[in-house]
């Protein structure tokens, strides 16, 4: 899932079927030994403790898969409403807004999947919200991106947007090609009347200035250093789709940073081996020297549309003064 090959795109649910069964007959293999264990305790010379039982195992493998599956499959689904309330200086009044990231929309994330998710932010108290990348992928069909932005225009408050590394599907060749432009992708979004931020400032609030950073796989984007803001004195939210920026997480200064692009590991153990074994941000709140940041599980995630770590959701986050 994180290598850049033609493998999980051509073969994802393949991939998934492969992992499930491993879960389940690695879970049947450890109920089994114990079961086994257990009925030959008293006898130490019985050599069916050193066989592997097949009529215990065979159909203790097929019931967990089938529970792996479904979990995962609902746990996907399932879109949780996660809400967050941190004080920060500088504000006058409170201000209550919408984060969602990775919805991949058209892939794992169904049209009527992305319909309920606008009821929920229309249904909530978001004076805006701002969609973190990855709204469309690679297995994004031209009109199912068309029809993404056609949905996200009926949210009845002001839409921000940043791109993530898949939205301009930068690995489209290992599945025959684009199916739409940047240009395409652009216009779309644009006459959804969502705004664009590419390493932009914008005023979402007389007290409070959101910037939109460009996504860190895209060689034109600027250095922290190297950022305007127009607004300085304002306090400062950041979206920023990947989490990964070490150098500018050391020098930041902003209230808080969003960021989304881990799906919260998705799959288990990635998030033990990213978080543990990596070190890298991969759910949940980061304290770093001048910002607070937050990394989102994700609306949606990578093809197909399971998860056995983390749940899809997204945020509804209050700032206090």
């Amino acid at each position: 899932m994180s290598i850049p090959t033609p493998i999980p795109y051509v073969h994802s649910t393949l991939m998934c079927a492969l992992y499930i069964a491993l879960i389940g007959d690695v879970l049947a293999s450890i109920i089994e030994y114990v079961v086994r264990r257990v009925k030959t305790m008293d006898d130490e010379g019985s050599e069916e403790r050193h066989i592997f039982n097949y009529r215990i195992g065979a159909p203790m493998a097929l019931l967990l898969c089938v529970a792996v599956l479904a979990s995962g499959v609902a746990n996907a689904e399932n879109v949780i409403v996660d809400e967050h309330e941190w004080q920060v200086d500088g504000l006058e009044q409170s201000h209550t807004f919408a984060f969602a990231s990775d919805l991949h929309s058209g892939d794992s994330l169904t049209m009527g999947e992305l319909r309920s998710f606008v009821e929920q932010v229309n249904g909530s108290k978001a004076e805006f919200l701002i969609l973190g990348g990855d709204t469309t992928d690679e297995l994004t069909s031209y009109n199912d991106m068309v029809e993404t932005f056609n949905i996200l225009s009926t949210v009845k408050v002001p839409v921000y947007y940043v791109y993530g590394n898949h939205d301009r599907q930068p690995s489209a060749d290992y599945i025959g090609g684009r199916t739409y432009t940047d240009e395409q992708l652009r216009d779309a979004i644009e006459s959804a009347g969502i705004t664009i931020l590419s390493d932009e400032f914008v005023k979402v609030a007389d007290d409070l200035v959101l910037l939109g950073r460009e996504d860190l796989s895209i060689d034109a984007r600027k250095d922290w250093k190297d950022l305007e803001n127009p607004y300085d004195g304002v306090t400062l939210i950041v979206a920023d789709h990947q989490p990964y920026d070490d150098k500018q997480l050391e020098v930041e200064e902003s209230a808080l940073q969003l960021s989304g692009h881990t799906h919260a590991g998705q799959a288990w153990p990635l998030q033990f081996i990213y978080s543990t074994l990596a070190h890298l941000c991969v759910l949940g709140e980061y304290e770093h020297p001048h910002t607070h940041l937050y990394v989102s599980p994700g609306v949606g995630g990578w093809s197909p549309s399971f998860r056995s770590e983390g749940h899809s959701g997204w945020e509804l986050i209050t700032l206090t003064p």
